[in-house]
């Protein structure tokens, strides 16, 4: 059976024969695509409007570099940029951009050839992600301009990243090439998250695997969401945007927790705050986003400086602690470091303080886990899995599931006895001990007695206040027929509001004092309904008294058939109860035999 370094070998190597095939490919194809420095210029504000766009009467200053357009008001929410394109020689040419701020339309030949994101004739527009774009070039075998009319409320506006034209299918290979780098870190990252959260758990240090592995996995799905190729599996950008920003804002919490998990003393204090005010963070955007109708993309300038403080707090933290750094403490700072560097890298990229960096945070995102791997590597080395220790975890958690299915066991028996809306007995466990208690009431030569009963006019409290002040009428009625009883009477709920109640070793007297408490409290009942209106009930009530034995002989006693006998008790109750009915509802009616 491998060893976990002999796993991590083979990741390792499995790495880096994909690195060095794509490295390959890289350099081997040669793709006919040229990079688009030159040929543009810029036009802030809409152009004017006569049943179409007149591009040709604005005013067009040169651009150097269409990612920086200078001149921007702060109220200025629209930027046309025109792409003065020689002639070419490709036969399905197209232009690849990385990215536009934020919604574009793409005009040639005063012809919309391309739409992302709808802009109004007004200038209005929303946010619909950042993916890449691919825009077609109709006449590329003679000079023609290109014309992107760009909305955008965010602070940057215009196009990012590289902006290059070729052939289409070579545009997308290269997609594809970048896509597939990408993808190497992303399965590099998801299984060293899982030997990460594996080993940790065999180590028995769940709470710090699964913090670690929880990072790994929201770092994994960041990661995937701005993958190129995740544009290709499903072309829902703003989706891929949702996923990407509310995972990068929780990094600080993931990582607050790994720190909080592994250290001790001011740090855990520090981690514990590092993940209240993420959480207030993200809430407070997913608020605004939902309340105030505020797109979530103008939190990332606010968080890409809470993150630097909160991930700088950390570190700060984790260097002032009093205890000597062991080598494992030392590796969980360099993946945090590391971690903050890539991510620091990417922002600066993205803000235009480095030259463009695609995905500059996967390095530091690969080398955090394999450090956090490493740190269970050395564990692993050091420690050793008791199987004494093994098994008695093991047997305990036989004896819990154990005792967890007889419990469970014990509640369904439960449920399966019990009426689920009045907690009373249910129509099968009523018969079922029913039967019991009549036959021991025969064999010992004791009286019993049998009560039927319903609410009157039930119909139309339902029809008139509901269904739900109906159920609390019945709920209620339970309650009084329960108090009323004695503990060893039967009592059920038989069906509808029908009820049932059977007493062992009650005579005549005994069974006539019973029902005439029954019907009073029963009349006393008094509920509220949501208008203030007070409902009072009335009950009629069928009752049947047993004291007669048929004796055989001096020492034989031949007895009714209990299935028999409760089947003819019940329908003389209910016979009785209708009688009451019959007569105007609201009483008392015996039968004895």
């Amino acid at each position: 059976m491998p060893t976990g370094i002999q796993c991590v070998r083979d990741v390792v190597l499995l790495t880096l024969l994909i690195l060095l095939s794509q490295l390959s490919i890289a350099a081997n194809d040669e793709l006919d695509i040229k990079t688009l420095e030159s040929g543009w210029s810029y036009h802030w504000g809409d152009v004017s409007y006569n049943n179409g766009w007149e591009m040709q009467t604005a005013e067009w200053k040169d651009l150097a570099v269409f990612d920086d357009v200078p001149g921007r008001s702060n109220d200025a929410s629209i930027l046309w940029l025109k792409l003065s394109l020689p002639a070419g020689h490709w036969r399905d040419p197209y232009i690849f951009v990385d990215s536009i701020d934020l919604t574009v339309q793409v005009f040639e030949n005063q012809k919309m050839t391309y739409e992302f994101g709808h802009i109004s004739l007004a200038g209005l527009s929303q946010f619909q992600g950042w993916p890449w774009h691919l825009i077609p070039v109709m006449n590329a075998d003679k000079p023609t301009e290109l014309y992107f009319r760009i909305y955008s409320n965010y602070p940057f506006i215009g196009l990012s990243g590289e902006v290059v034209i070729g052939e289409k299918s070579d545009l997308l290979q290269r997609v594809y090439k970048r896509g597939m780098t990408g993808m190497v870190f992303i399965v590099i990252l998801f299984v060293a998250g899982i030997l990460v959260t594996t080993l940790g758990i065999i180590k028995r240090e769940r709470r710090i695997a699964l913090s670690t592995g929880l990072l790994s996995f929201d770092l994994v799905l960041m990661m995937f969401a701005e993958n190129e190729l995740s544009q290709v599996i499903l072309n829902e950008p703003l989706i891929w945007r949702y996923l990407a920003a509310f995972s990068y804002f929780l990094v600080p919490f993931f990582l607050g927790l790994v720190v909080r998990e592994w250290f001790s003393g001011i740090v855990r204090r520090i981690a514990l705050l590092v993940c209240i005010i993420t959480c207030t963070f993200v809430a407070g955007v997913i608020f605004a986003s939902v309340s105030l109708d505020v797109s979530f993309i103008h939190a990332y300038g606010i968080f890409d400086g809470l993150f630097i403080l909160l991930v700088l707090a950390l570190l700060i933290g984790c260097f002032l602690r009093r205890e000597p750094l062991s080598f494992q403490d030392g590796l969980v700072i360099f993946g945090i470091l590391a971690l903050f560097l890539s991510l620091l890298m990417d922002m600066f990229s993205a803000y235009n303080f480095l030259f463009w960096i695609a995905h500059a945070g996967q390095w530091g995102l690969v080398f955090f886990t394999l450090a956090m791997l490493t740190v269970y590597l050395a564990k692993d080395r050091d420690q050793q899995v008791s199987l004494n220790l093994l098994m008695h975890s093991l047997e305990k958690q036989v004896a819990e599931r154990t005792f967890e299915l007889t419990e469970s066991k014990k509640q369904l028996e439960q449920l399966a006895q019990e009426d689920f809306l009045t907690g009373l007995l249910n129509r099968r466990s009523f018969v079922d001990q029913g039967k019991r208690e009549l036959a021991n009431a025969l064999r010992h030569h004791q009286p019993f007695a049998l009560v039927l009963f319903d609410i009157d006019h039930f119909k139309n409290i339902n029809d008139t206040y509901g269904h739900g002040v109906g159920d609390k009428v019945l709920e209620k009625l339970a309650e009084v027929a329960k108090r009323t009883s004695r503990e060893g009477d039967l009592v059920c709920r038989y069906g509808g509001e029908e009820f049932v109640i059977l007493l062992p070793q009650s005579n005549t007297n005994d069974a006539r004092s019973f029902v005439k408490r029954l019907h009073e409290a029963l009349n006393n009942i008094s509920l509220m309904v949501n208008n203030g209106e007070r409902i009072c009930i009335t009950a009629s009530i069928g009752i049947v008294i047993f004291e007669q034995f048929i004796a055989h002989g001096e020492d034989n006693h031949i007895y009714p058939e209990v299935d028999k006998l409760l089947e003819f008790m019940l329908s003389q109750a209910d016979e009785a109860m209708y009688e009451v009915k019959d007569s105007g509802r609201n009483g008392i009616k015996e039968r004895a035999f």
